[in-house]
């Protein structure tokens, strides 16, 4: 590509110091009809002589790329959901437990499934203090509501 842009650029300079020299008249026109001829040439000279192999590979290779890609930005996606749907839950949670009077210090939920279309709460671990009927009620709340059963439920209580 460098040596048909040098050799471009040589043609080009070439063809407007015979310009230049050249008189006015016939000949000037027939010298810029062939200056713009040479220079055609020159410009596609370099597709007579295509690696279509070489372009196959290329291609390939670029394919290869976008699928990596493409893999790799859905994959991004769908952690990216997995995140917000992560808080969310735990913003919910958060916010029944305050209204049932709780005072939630942490929250933790963990999501199963492998798509963003079956990503859904599993598990809870929660560290509160209040009431145990607030509890029983906001452990009822996760298992109605986001569908966690009791039994993945785990709940530290401050008992100072």
């Amino acid at each position: 590509m460098r040596a048909a842009l040098r050799s471009l650029i040589a043609l080009s300079l070439l063809g407007g110091a015979a310009l230049y020299l050249c008189p006015e008249g016939g000949g000037k026109r027939i010298m810029k009809l062939l200056v713009t001829a040479v220079l055609v040439a020159a410009v596609l000279e370099p597709l007579r002589t295509l690696d279509y192999d070489r372009l196959s590979v290329e291609e390939a290779r670029l394919s290869s790329s976008e699928i990596e890609i493409l893999y790799d930005s859905e994959q991004k996606v769908n952690r990216l959901k997995g995140q917000l749907l992560r808080q969310n839950c735990e913003r919910y949670v958060t916010t029944q437990a305050q209204a049932l009077g709780l005072n939630v210090k942490d929250i933790e939920i963990t999501l199963s499934g492998d798509r963003e279309e079956s990503l859904r709460p599993e598990s809870v671990t929660i560290k509160a203090s209040g009431g145990a009927e607030e509890m029983e009620r906001l452990c009822r709340l996760m298992r109605d509501e986001l569908g966690i059963p009791v039994e993945r439920q785990v709940w530290i209580t401050d008992e100072s």
